[in-house]
C-alpha cells in the first residue's frame, strides 16, 4: 500500500479561513484521485497504490494534487508513506521543519504517533523516544501498561496488522450544516459560514459533473 497525507495549515486570516471548504468537501475533492480517502486526525489521507499508475506514477500524482489545490491562496502540504501512520508522521515532521530519520518507521519520533501522545512523558522516562524503541518492548507488558491502542498502531506501522479505515464517499444529495462561529446580527456576518458552504457545494457539483 502507499499513502499520501495532506494538510492545509490553519490561517489566522479570517477571510482565507472563510474560503476553506469543509473537511467533508475536501475529502470529496480528493476522491478524484482515488476511491480510498479518509481523514486521520489533522491529515486528509489518500491510499493510492491501486491507481497511481493511472496518474503517471507517485511523483507525478503528488505534483498534480499540489497543483490542483482546491483552496486558492492556501498552502497545501503533503507527505507519503507505506502506511497511513507513516505518511501522517512524515507530514508532521515536515510541518515542524524536522528532518526525516534514516530508518522508517523505526526512527520516527514518538510525538508523530497519535497513539503515543498521551504517554510521551512516561515512555521518555523508560528511554523510549522513537517508534522502534517502543516496538522493541515486550508486547504483553506494553499492552497492559499503555492499552491495546499503542501496540495495535505499531503493528499497523510495521504492516503486521491491516491499515483499515472507513472510506469517504460522495453523497447523492448535497446537504451540510455549519454552525456560526458567533452570534450573527446582520447578513454580512452570515457570509463567513455561507462562503464555506458555497465552497463545499462547488466541489460537490464538480465531482457530480454538474457545474
Amino acid at each position: 500500500m502507499h499513502w499520501i497525507a495532506l494538510q492545509w495549515p490553519v490561517d489566522p486570516d479570517a477571510a482565507q479561513e472563510a474560503a476553506m471548504p469543509t473537511p467533508e468537501a475536501l475529502g470529496w475533492w480528493a476522491l478524484r484521485y482515488t476511491p480510498h480517502v479518509t481523514w486521520l486526525d489533522e491529515g486528509l489521507m489518500l491510499e493510492v497504490s491501486a491507481c497511481e499508475r493511472l496518474w503517471g506514477g507517485r511523483a507525478q500524482l503528488m505534483r498534480q494534487i499540489l497543483h490542483e489545490n482546491p483552496v486558492a491562496g492556501a498552502l497545501l502540504r503533503g507527505a507519503q508513506g507505506a502506511t497511513s501512520l507513516e505518511a501522517l508522521a512524515r507530514l508532521r515532521l515536515f510541518v515542524r521543519g524536522e528532518k526525516r530519520p534514516a530508518e522508517i518507521p523505526a526512527g520516527l519520533p514518538l510525538h508523530t504517533l497519535s497513539a503515543a501522545r498521551d504517554h510521551l512523558e512516561l515512555l521518555a522516562r523508560m528511554g523510549c523516544r522513537t517508534w522502534g524503541e517502543v516496538a522493541a518492548l515486550p508486547r504483553g507488558g506494553l499492552s497492559r501498561r499503555f492499552g491495546a491502542g499503542l501496540r495495535n498502531a505499531l503493528d499497523v506501522a510495521w504492516q503486521q496488522r491491516p491499515d483499515s479505515h472507513a472510506w469517504l464517499s460522495l453523497p447523492d444529495v448535497f446537504e451540510q450544516k455549519l454552525e456560526l462561529p458567533a452570534l450573527a446580527e446582520n447578513a454580512s456576518e452570515l457570509m463567513w459560514s455561507a462562503n464555506r458552504l458555497l465552497s463545499a457545494l462547488q466541489i460537490w457539483l464538480r465531482m457530480r459533473q454538474r457545474g
